[in-house]
This record gives structure tokens, C-alpha cells and sequence, in this order.
């Protein structure tokens, strides 16, 4: 894990958090807490509802590529607890039956390894994503309240059985972007030679901004930034399916207070121009964004749906929505990537 950075900072912006007393579980802003600049949610959008949703917080979820199980992350109870922290994020799992999603199951140490990983731990585990095969879940580990410190995580299925997690630095097949400062998060992997990830480094990025890296005759290259146009003084980043099929459009989470910000975190799209450089993000508009958190919204695998969290302005008292990709204009004629590919080799069923 990486030294100690920033304290009890999110995603790099002071938050009003009120605790809700004698919930361990909770996180500040739960259901409920007061803080948040009230607000009314997405205009086009409905609640992914329980058991998706609980008293706790929920975000960051994404599916296997059949969308039958999803994976999120949640403050609910069962969560481990962050000594010294209030605060618990864990990833749990839900598989959905004949329509109806069942209620989730905790990757931690009672898990059965052939059910799902143990990956949870008194740390933070967030962002995580199957596979296109569902024989690997990528993810980021943090510091307890220190999300300035993120690292990427791998957990491998082999022969039915999920094996320990590993730095991406171990496995030989992924790009080593860990670093021992700074945040690395939740990347867009296109390809076996083209991943776009999150990237906050002090002296080298603002507050967080969108890298890619690129293998070229076998051999990862040295990360480089996407650029001043995409990458505002604020906080960018994207998430697991927010790159369209043809590379040429990227669906982006920030806190940009220009070009028609509605306010806390929103959901952009930047295009490229006939040079393949990117362009200025353009809000994806109010049938999505508000005045309170929009983040980290992703694609169902059969690019119908867009689903993410929201919550009111500076809390984290965020639930899981969905809205229909027909109802956001800007992304009616986007084709989302689905999850990524499996990189890693000796991957069994």
C-alpha cells in the first residue's frame, strides 16, 4: 500500500460529513444524515432499489458480460470494519435471477472461493470490474480515508477456484503504473496493448487526471497524459465502460466547474477531432446532472442502460440509479466498450 497522503480527503474534495450514531456501517452522509445540499435526483433516472441499494452507500457498479451478476461497492452492514475510520467501503456481488437481483454477497474471508474472491479487507476496495470472460476482477485498493492513495488490484479464477489478489506491479502481463505516492484507479482497458487510467501524482497531475498507456513491440510504454483539454484543474476521471466501441468518444466523471458544470460531480463526453486528439468535454445535460453528485456511471453490457450513483452535494449519501441511454441526447448514438479484457494468462473456467 502506499504512504499516507492526503487525510480524509474525497476525491479530493472537502465534504460535509455528519455520522450517524452507533451505525459502523454507515458512512457520513448516509440515509437519512443531514449535511448535503438537497437536491432532486436525475431527472430521466429510477433507483436500482434493494436489495442493490441499502441504508448504507452504494456506487461504482458494474456487470459480468451476460449482466446477470453485478458488482458494486457499499458501506452496508457486513462491511469490514477501517480501524481508526468511520468510513467502510467493501465490494459485494449480486446475482440476478429470472429478473430480480438477489441479495448481495460480501467478497470477504467467509466467502467460498468458488462462489467469489476474498478480496475485502480493513483497507478500502473500490471501483471493481469483471472480466469480458469473468475469470478476473480488476479493482483499487486505498488507505483507509486516504483516497489520494489508490493502487490497482487483480484477483484471478483459476480451475473454479479464486486465488489471492496481487498488485498489478506483480503480474507480468499488466502495465507497471503503481506507484509508491499518488493515486492510480480504475482504468479503461481497451485492449492487450491500450489501457486508459485514473492518475493523481503529486508534482506531476492537478487533482486527478486521465493517462493512457500503450504497449509498442511487446513492451509497455511510459504513461502519458490525455492533455489540458479533457484534464481540468479539478478533479477527471472515467470509469470501466465509458469509452465507445470506435475509440473515438469517452464518457467522463469531474468536478470541472466550467462548461456548464451543474455542480459537484458530473458526467461528461469528450470527443475526438480528425487528429485524434481530444476535445473539451461537453455536459451530458440535466436528464442526468444536478446540483449534487453524479459519478461513476457505467453501461449495462447490452449498452441500453447507463447506471451510477448520485447523491446530494457534498455527501456521500449516494444511491444506485439507472436511466435509459435513449433518454441522455448525448449518448444516443454511443456504443459503449463492454467489460474488459482478461490479460492475465493460465485463466480457467
Amino acid at each position: 500500500m502506499k504512504s499516507k497522503l492526503l487525510t480524509l480527503e474525497l476525491y479530493a474534495m472537502p465534504l460535509l460529513f455528519t455520522l450517524a450514531h452507533g451505525v459502523s456501517y454507515a458512512m457520513p452522509g448516509m440515509h437519512g444524515t443531514e449535511g448535503g445540499v438537497a437536491a432532486e435526483a436525475p431527472s430521466a433516472s429510477k433507483s436500482m432499489g434493494e436489495p442493490i441499494n441499502s441504508p448504507g452507500s452504494e456506487i461504482e457498479i458494474t456487470y459480468s458480460a451476460d449482466g446477470k451478476t453485478a458488482i458494486f461497492v457499499s458501506t452496508r452492514e457486513g462491511s469490514i470494519e477501517s480501524p481508526g475510520n468511520p468510513y467502510n467501503f467493501d465490494i459485494w456481488m449480486s446475482h440476478n435471477v429470472e429478473g430480480v437481483w438477489q441479495p448481495p454477497i460480501h467478497l470477504g474471508p467467509d466467502i467460498d472461493p468458488t462462489v467469489g474472491p476474498n478480496i475485502n479487507t480493513s483497507a478500502w476496495e473500490l471501483e471493481p470490474s469483471f472480466s469480458d470472460d469473468g475469470n478476473v476482477i480488476y479493482f483499487t485498493r486505498y488507505e483507509p480515508g486516504e483516497l489520494l492513495s489508490g493502487d490497482l488490484y487483480v484477483v484471478q479464477k483459476v480451475d473454479g477456484v479464486w486465488q489471492s489478489a496481487k498488485n498489478w506491479n506483480d503480474v507480468p502481463e499488466l502495465p507497471n503504473i503503481n506507484t509508491p505516492t499518488g493515486e492510480e484507479h480504475c482504468p479503461i482497458i481497451v485492449s492487450d496493448s491500450l489501457i486508459y487510467f485514473n492518475y493523481s501524482q503529486p508534482g506531476v497531475t492537478q487533482e486527478s487526471d486521465i493517462w493512457k498507456v500503450e504497449k509498442k513491440d511487446g513492451v509497455w510504454q511510459k504513461p502519458e497524459s490525455l492533455g489540458s483539454k479533457i484534464n481540468s484543474p479539478q478533479r477527471d476521471h472515467m470509469h470501466w465502460t465509458g469509452l465507445s466501441k470506435d475509440g473515438k468518444s469517452l464518457v467522463i466523471t469531474s468536478m470541472r466547474n466550467d462548461l456548464g458544470s451543474r455542480g459537484g460531480h458530473d458526467m461528461w463526453i469528450s470527443h475526438q477531432d480528425e487528429k485524434g486528439e481530444w476535445r473539451e468535454p461537453v455536459n451530458l445535460g440535466d436528464g442526468i446532472n444536478t446540483s449534487g453528485e453524479e459519478m461513476c456511471w457505467t453501461f449495462t453490457p447490452d449498452g441500453k442502460k447507463f447506471t451510477g450513483s448520485w447523491g446530494p452535494l457534498n455527501t456521500f449519501d449516494t444511491d444506485i440509479r439507472w436511466i435509459s441511454k435513449a433518454d441522455i441526447p448525448l449518448l444516443k448514438d454511443f456504443e459503449p466498450i463492454g467489460p474488459p479484457p482478461n490479460l492475465l494468462v493460465n485463466t480457467g473456467n
